[in-house]
């Protein structure tokens, strides 16, 4: 299968199945026709393979009702020319970059928090320089390469994450700060595409006050409306439509989704099933970030991500304002070869729809076990 085949997918699902593909996303298969000129015919064929191709083309566009997000596919855009950085190892570069690295040496050459580090088996905390937010702070490995890195070293970094976030409560509700609800989000950029400025692996965590950031907030607003509006859960809905579809999967305790309208390449949601949100889990969150990658890591040249996970608020009372139903939830995407001087983001992606070259279905089928 493929997402060329979505409308007919879409069209054969079951009643209920089709019942909440309708209610949550709209395809459209857009005819893409142009001529090519004789002095590019051969440079066409040779780049892209298919004259006839090119010039007559569909391209999918999806779009998800609940949350105006959308999605163009086109898998010809991956094959698109780039224009790259000379060819280097890319071991060797990060092996270069080991010299005078101050994650190497955090204790001695990295700030701390005002309440001191957090030290795990496999990494400790930092204080950020140049903050984000109020409270912003760093894990870093003790692994330098960003690449290297198995189930238990990042079930680590995520259970040093649940216990900053425990500390920082703590120490604002210590200086007077305890009237505000707080608000944790944990990211993890690895290398130069995905926006790291340094080579030795790391992680980011903070924490905002009164309210969660606007994109994690927007999908709490659109899930509370669709629970309002249906009786039922979103996160689950989207679960059932995409296993119907074949893009959805469950592994131990969590669910996986190759998602039909991906912010950029291979977007991969996990989640716990709907219940209780504890932060203890964060760790088996962790673990299950580390299978998906290691697997993209294992199928496909990835080379540089993004992961970001959106958590409830510290204090557990602010269930009474909608926040029970929200699971955990961890998005990854891939951000490409690291030698790309071409960036996979541009004024489509930040002010209009996302424009994706790799297929979800295709996605699914690397990653299911």
């Amino acid at each position: 299968m493929s997402i060329l085949e979505l409308p007919r997918l879409a069209e054969e699902l079951p009643f209920w199945e089709n019942t909440l593909w309708n209610r949550i996303y709209e395809v459209n298969v857009l005819q893409s026709k142009l001529r090519l000129v004789s002095g590019i015919r051969s440079w066409v064929e040779e780049k892209f393979g298919s004259v006839s191709e090119v010039e007559d083309h569909k391209i999918i566009r999806v779009t998800n009702l609940i949350t105006g997000e959308g999605a163009l596919f086109n898998s010809l855009r991956s094959k698109r020319p780039m224009t790259r950085f000379p060819s280097r190892d890319l071991d060797s570069l990060v092996e270069e970059h080991r010299q005078g690295c101050p994650f190497c040496s955090p204790e001695d050459r990295t700030p701390e928090d005002s309440f001191g580090r957090i030290r795990g088996k496999y990494c400790l905390t930092a204080a950020n320089l140049t903050k984000y937010d109020g409270y912003h702070s760093l894990i870093i490995p003790r692994e330098h390469h960003p690449l290297r890195f198995d189930e238990d070293m990042v079930e680590d970094y995520f259970q040093v994450a649940a216990r900053w976030f425990h500390e920082v409560n703590v120490y604002a509700a210590s200086e007077g700060d305890s009237t505000a609800t707080l608000y944790p989000f944990l990211m993890w950029n690895c290398l130069w595409p995905a926006g790291s400025s340094v080579v030795h692996g790391h992680l980011q965590v903070t924490v905002t006050p009164k309210r969660h950031y606007p994109k994690v907030e927007q999908l709490r607003q659109c899930s509370l409306r669709y629970a309002y509006n249906y009786s039922s859960n979103y996160f689950q809905d989207l679960y059932v439509l995409h296993k119907a579809l074949g893009l959805s999967w469950a592994e131990d305790e969590f669910r996986l989704l190759s998602l039909l309208t991906p912010i950029k390449e291979k977007e991969v949601w996990i989640f716990p099933p709907l219940g209780p949100v504890t932060f203890d889990k964060l760790g088996l969150v962790g673990r299950a970030v580390c299978r998906v990658l290691n697997r993209l890591k294992q199928q496909t040249p990835i080379q540089s991500f993004n992961v970001a996970v959106y958590l409830p608020p510290l204090e557990m009372e602010a269930d009474a304002v909608g926040w029970k139903e929200f699971p955990i939830l961890a998005r990854l995407v891939d951000r490409g070869n690291v030698f790309n001087r071409t960036t996979d983001f541009g004024a489509m992606e930040l002010f209009a729809t996302s424009v994706i070259s790799s297929d979800p279905f295709s996605v699914a089928r690397l990653l299911r076990p």
